[in-house]
């Protein structure tokens, strides 16, 4: 297969500026931090949450990652079957990336060496690298790729298989597919416990979180979910997991030493991405309904403020620093 990718010189897009309730002439508020990236589904853009840019992009953005050092920020068009990148400080857009059919999940690995675009519709992964902006390797994983996430210590990439009952595992430094593991029906979004002993993996049929001892490599518990399809993000110190659903309004809130809802958050119509701070303090959340970005402080549980990035942006996924 012949990959093919543009260098494109910056297009930044001057929009209305992105808004919160902190009242006009306020000092910015702690929690608007850089790093924090968001895919504008409904008008074709990136935008860094801190400012006003909006970053050039293409049809159907889905998803959004930044690598761990915070100077790259990669984005998936499902109309387009690319991946678009850019410079995370300038907003440059430096290249357009063709990957498989209907990419949705990138993400990077913890090390920065790869990014992985899961491709829904020909299931496979595709492997960028960063430095060439190529893609050097596609890999057969099995029904409908939805997301992927890195083990914490960089050797395995565990790929959710939404056709099918399985989450895919790739060993990254052979980049081939090595096995895979028992979740749930259609297994969609996915998250790992900051030890690596866990993962939450999020099933848009059986609308559970499966809880996988990655040891045993057993599923420990289906714990209920609300309406699909999921977000998932387990917060820094392992307490908590983060679940939303784009067809309902809220947060739930999962308790991971008693594997049990702990509470929801009422938060809007469509939440969908959600990431938490490295620090563990706020979590991100997209409600792609009501055209916001609502932060909640994880010390209470509480909504902080909402962050408006323009009316009929329809925020769908954001992507934190430091939070792989």
């Amino acid at each position: 297969m012949k990959l093919r990718y543009t260098k494109i010189a910056a297009v930044i897009i001057s929009a209305a500026p992105i808004t919160s309730g902190i009242p006009a002439g306020a000092a910015d508020p702690v929690f608007i931090q850089d790093g924090v990236f968001v895919t504008l589904q409904g008008t074709n853009a990136v935008a860094p949450l801190n400012g006003d840019a909006r970053w050039a992009a293409g049809d159907q953005m889905t998803y959004v990652a930044v690598n761990s050092a915070g100077d790259l920020v990669m984005a998936s068009s499902s109309a387009e079957n690319a991946v678009y990148a850019y410079d995370a400080a300038t907003g440059e857009q430096l290249a357009r990336i063709e990957v498989g059919d209907t990419p949705k999940g990138i993400k990077f690995d913890r090390e920065g060496r790869h990014a992985f675009a899961a491709n829904e519709g020909s299931g496979t992964v595709s492997v960028i690298d960063p430095e060439k902006m190529e893609v050097i390797k596609t890999i057969d994983v099995g029904p409908t790729p939805h997301s992927t996430v890195a083990s914490p210590d960089n050797k395995t990439l565990y790929v959710a298989l939404q056709g099918g009952s399985t989450v895919a595992e790739i060993d990254l430094e052979t980049l081939e597919k090595i096995g895979e593991l028992p979740a749930g029906d259609a297994p969609h979004n996915l998250d790992i416990s900051p030890d690596g002993k866990r993962l939450y993996v999020a099933n848009v049929e059986s609308e559970d979180l499966a809880v996988i001892n990655l040891e045993t490599r057993e599923v420990l518990k289906r714990i209920p979910l609300g309406p699909p399809h999921y977000g998932v993000d387990v917060t820094p110190d392992g307490s908590l997991v983060l679940v939303t659903g784009i067809t309902g309004d809220t947060v739930t809130v999962i308790d991971v030493e008693a594997m049990a809802q702990k509470t929801e958050i009422q938060i809007g119509q469509g939440p969908h991405g959600v990431r938490t701070s490295s620090d563990g303090r706020w979590a991100y959340v997209t409600v792609a309904g009501e055209d916001k970005v609502v932060v909640i402080d994880l010390s209470d549980l509480e909504i902080e403020d909402s962050i408006s990035p323009g009316e009929g942006s329809f925020p769908f996924w954001v992507a934190v620093q430091g939070n792989m």
